[in-house]
């Protein structure tokens, strides 16, 4: 239970035909959240690179997210207290498997395939943005997620330096982790074997993701209010 759980049944015990409604005192401007005008920005580009938008749910399963993925479980994995099928039994706390997961249930659709997803995720009961996008076809390989984000980070004039990875998701030596200083944002590289055999997918997979905190003016980046 939330606070305003609490703030609403002491409003509908008061009753709501009691409370006077009352113009503010001083007036504001409306004006577009600066967080939605940034990601409205990474769909804008993804969509002119040939990516198609995809909505995931936010509640997924430790199977899909880590188990697939051969990654560790995140430390700031947030669980469901009572889930009530074992598909929804964590927040999400990435998106590429997800993406995999769409992968998987359109293996029947014809090729290529280019999806990317724009939204929250969840660390420590923190709730940020990220986008991450896949592409599969049978010439699918690092060089493409290498351009895409590129692409993608270049319209969106961040700086970036590329590392080797250790993300046990991707293939040695065809993963890099995208840093900002010292600080990593992303990553991206070409799908492992094992990762696409989990997921029941037959051909090579590209993908990225990107933290958008990275983004200048991103509400929550240090130096910004």
């Amino acid at each position: 239970m939330h606070d305003w759980d609490l703030f609403e049944d002491v409003a509908i015990a008061y009753g709501y035909d009691r409370i006077i409604s009352q113009p503010p005192p001083t007036y504001t401007v409306g004006k577009p959240n600066a967080v939605l005008v940034r990601a409205d920005r990474v769909r804008e580009v993804l969509c002119g690179l040939g990516y198609l938008e995809v909505m995931p749910f936010t509640l997924t399963s430790e199977e899909i997210m880590y188990s697939r993925m051969q990654r560790p479980e995140h430390p700031g994995v947030l669980r469901v207290m009572h889930p009530i099928t074992i598909e929804n039994t964590i927040v999400r706390t990435d998106l590429i498997p997800l993406l995999l997961e769409f992968l998987a249930m359109n293996r029947h659709r014809e090729l290529p395939q280019r999806l990317f997803t724009v939204g929250d995720v969840v660390h420590h009961c923190t709730t940020h943005q990220q986008a991450a996008g896949v592409s599969t076809h049978p010439e699918a390989d690092f060089s493409e997620a290498y351009a895409t984000a590129d692409a993608l980070l270049h319209e969106l004039s961040l700086e970036y330096t590329a590392v080797e990875s250790a993300d046990p998701a991707f293939i040695d030596g065809r993963r890099v982790d995208i840093m900002a200083g010292n600080r990593k944002i992303g990553m991206f590289g070409e799908i492992h074997p094992a990762v696409l055999n989990g997921f029941e997918l037959e051909h090579s997979v590209a993908a990225f993701e990107i933290d958008l905190r990275a983004l200048p003016g991103y509400r929550g980046m240090p130096g910004t209010p």
